[in-house]
């Protein structure tokens, strides 16, 4: 009954995710009208067959109304149906319109001030006024480049740009908030504003794949598809880690006739960032829904995870693996088999309590269970959700593929293990005991270790893949009547499964002659059930303020700055990464990062590798190797606080930004006192004592012996002005961003 009832719940959970989809038609309404999600519906029961869609129908006969009351309100994005609408015509008009005189370090603050009074003068009168108000809060520099930020999250174009400006006009020095203001500016559609200040970058900073990706981008916008190719190109060479300009450059190899490189890039795209709107381009472009073309296993060094299953949640212990030890095989085996019985009860009396909810809604009738679990999921959509549902499209398709490939394999291995027995056990005319027990001791010594082996790699690529499918699980409508944990609770039965075969499936045997005796029963502890009733939080610093995602997150209007959520107001496609100093600017899918898509964030705390395709000279890849060095102990510390997080609590009390600081601060003070920058410089040192080139230049040596310094004034940096945020531009959908016509004419 159990499983019935859940089967049901996780449908309606998918329809609702389904439901999500963006629309083609752009709405300024907070809420979808009655027409709308009819539409949305019908996408979702597409793939049911008749008698389902009938019996769909009818439970939702009824539900319109309520489901289009205001609730959480959300701007409802605009789809696309081929790849080809998202590149943009040629606009010959804003082309002519890019300033001629070049931007400089001495013009920058002219340049940021002249742009920031126009929009004070022509922008929106709600915009002016939130700017005024967040200028009276954030005082220095790097708040308002945060503030900025936190702007463009919550749906304010023209406050985020004004802010953006104002960060730019008070620290002109500092290259990360001039890239910021450029990077707004194209987004938001004034591609021909912000590509001067990015040429002036491109220039300072010609290894830098985010501020390539954004000069690529812009160009992307104004439809000038040549001009956008080689600084697009040359920040995938640079980072093979960047979503977005694999996203960008796939779609011009499509336009432009190379269809098998375009998917290609698309694949990586989303294996770097799982993104809806990347999903939704690789399925225009892959048929089916893209998802299975993704590999799970490069997937996973992208996304957040939290490790409800710890490694060796279950010791697998080594049998003898030789007759001498029978007694003990069958004492380890025999207690092994106990604790597995008492697991299994315990799984059954949690499964159990957690079902009393969604059974009681079911002793209702099946038209109540289903209109109510529907609008449960619709009131936990929040702003992961579209992200979590590409995530377990992901998931879903890797677990259907891993379990057939699991029976191919598991079959393998029996038939391997019988062709062994059958060769090393093979009796001899004259066998003795003593030649019995010697092949039978050599079939152990074979077999043991093959099944050993085998249910270990299997067992941590399924443990990862259900660590990964608990997480994201929450993420997509939070936990409609205990349906997410009982679904975790479901495929961790099928995990102790796997762990039950590693063991109980080794072969134990005696010496010929054993005379039986009573079995012994080694005593094994039964592990501890993971507590799914705690949803997974992720801290990161939007703003001035640490912002938390969870299941429940909707918006960011809890912070200090009084930035409200605009509804009416499209979020751009983009990435932002999180650095520190004034000479840096991070790189998307190297530092820990989060991402927006469609509206729907994810966050990325994982340690990209980036291995230039290019040779980019002994100079370059020392100054990259200083860099990473730099970061070491920047990285460190976000990765520690902005991980997953769970105080094994039902209802999680969110952590007070207060409290928030303070943990970031002892981390802080920590990493400063430990000098662990210092290891880098050491590393250094090796690196240049390795080139004789490299001693010869000066210039290089300099940097070496600069590189701890600037990495302890970085982490002063951060004690005194936060993290800084950088923003990574994206391919926006036609139709979302509507730029103010006129606003930076003269």
């Amino acid at each position: 009954m159990y499983k019935n009832i859940l089967k049901l719940s996780l449908l309606l959970l998918c329809v609702n995710i389904h439901a999500q989809k963006p629309i083609t038609k752009v709405e300024r309404t907070s809420n979808p009208s009655v027409s709308e999600m009819q539409k949305q519906m019908e996408e979702a029961m597409k793939d049911m067959d008749p008698d389902e869609k009938a019996e769909f129908q009818k439970m939702m006969k009824g539900m319109m109304p309520a489901m289009t009351e205001p609730a959480a309100a959300m701007f409802m994005y605009a789809d696309f149906e081929t790849n080809a609408q998202l590149v943009p015509k040629k606009d010959m008009a804003r082309i002519a319109a890019i300033p001629k005189q070049k931007v400089t370090a001495a013009t920058i603050s002219t340049y940021a001030s002249n742009l920031y009074a126009k929009i004070m003068a022509k922008g929106e009168p709600q915009e002016i006024a939130l700017i005024k108000s967040v200028l009276t809060k954030a005082l220095t520099a790097s708040d308002l480049n945060n503030a900025a930020i936190l702007a463009m999250a919550q749906g304010h174009p023209q406050t985020a740009m004004a802010l953006s400006m104002k960060a730019v006009q008070k620290d002109p020095i500092n290259v990360n908030f001039q890239n910021n203001m450029a990077a707004l500016l194209s987004q938001y559609g004034y591609e021909e504003q912000a590509i001067p200040v990015l040429n002036k970058l491109v220039k300072e900073l010609p290894d830098n794949s985010t501020v390539l990706n954004n000069l690529g981008q812009a160009w992307f916008g104004l439809g000038e598809l040549d001009s956008a190719k080689t600084p697009i190109y040359r920040a995938i060479a640079i980072n093979p880690s960047q979503a977005e300009a694999l996203l960008c450059g796939g779609l011009i190899d499509e336009l432009q006739g190379d269809p098998i490189k375009a998917e290609a890039e698309y694949v990586k795209a989303i294996e770097k960032g799982p993104l809806p709107v990347i999903q939704k381009v690789l399925k225009n472009k892959a048929g089916k829904k893209g998802s299975d073309k993704i590999d799970f296993e490069k997937l996973k060094n992208s996304i957040t995870i939290y490790d409800y299953f710890p490694k060796d949640w279950i010791f697998i212990p080594d049998l003898s693996d030789h007759l001498s030890g029978f007694e003990l095989d069958q004492s380890i085996q025999n207690g092994y088999a106990k604790m597995f019985e008492d697991l299994d009860a315990k799984l059954e009396q949690v499964l159990e309590a957690n079902s009393i909810d969604v059974q009681a809604l079911a002793n209702k009738g099946e038209e109540e269970f289903v209109s109510t679990m529907m609008l449960e999921n619709t009131k936990g959509v929040n702003k992961m959700s579209l992200t979590a549902n590409t995530v377990l499209s992901v998931l879903n398709t890797y677990m259907v593929q891993w379990q057939q490939q699991f029976a191919k394999d598991d079959q393998a291995l029996k038939n391997e293990i019988q062709s062994a027995s059958d060769r090393i056990k093979k009796p001899g005319k004259d066998d003795k005991c003593p030649d019995i027990d010697g092949k039978n001791s050599s079939f152990l010594a074979y077999s043991n270790p093959k099944i050993r082996e085998f249910y270990a790699k299997k067992i941590e690529e399924f443990r990862v893949w259900l660590n990964a499918y608990c997480t994201w699980s929450w993420y997509v409508t939070g936990n409609p009547k205990n349906t997410i944990i009982m679904s975790c609770l479901g495929w961790t039965t099928n995990l102790k499964t796997l762990y039950e075969s590693a063991i109980l499936e080794q072969v134990s045997d005696s010496k010929c002659g054993y005379k039986t005796i009573e079995p012994s029963l080694k005593s094994i502890n039964t592990p501890e059930i993971p507590n799914f009733s705690c949803p997974t939080i992720v801290q990161v610093p939007i703003g001035k303020d640490w912002q938390q995602l969870t299941n429940a997150t909707k918006n960011f209007d809890k912070n200090s700055l009084g930035i409200k959520s605009n509804p009416s107001k499209a979020v751009p496609n983009h990435s932002v990464s999180f650095t520190a100093g004034k000479s840096t600017i991070a790189e998307s899918g190297i530092a820990p990062s989060v991402s927006t898509s469609a509206g729907s964030i994810s966050s990325n705390v994982t340690d990209a590798e980036v291995n230039a395709a290019t040779d980019r000279g002994l100079s370059q890849q020392l100054q990259k190797l200083i860099d990473s060095q730099k970061s070491k102990a920047l990285k460190e510390l976000l990765k520690k606080m902005m991980s997953t997080d769970c105080d094994k609590v039902k209802s999680p009390n969110e952590k007070s930004n207060e409290e928030i600081m303070k943990l970031f601060n002892k981390e802080l003070n920590r990493l400063s006192e430990e000098n662990d920058v210092r290891e880098g410089d050491t590393q250094i040192q090796k690196e240049i004592n390795k080139s004789e080139k490299l001693k010869k230049s000066i210039s290089d040596m300099e940097k070496a012996s600069n590189a701890m310094m600037e990495s302890e004034e970085a982490l002063d940096n951060i004690k005194q002005n936060g993290i800084q945020s950088t923003i990574n531009t994206s391919v926006q959908v036609p139709g979302n961003i509507q730029p103010q016509k006129g606003l930076f004419n003269n």
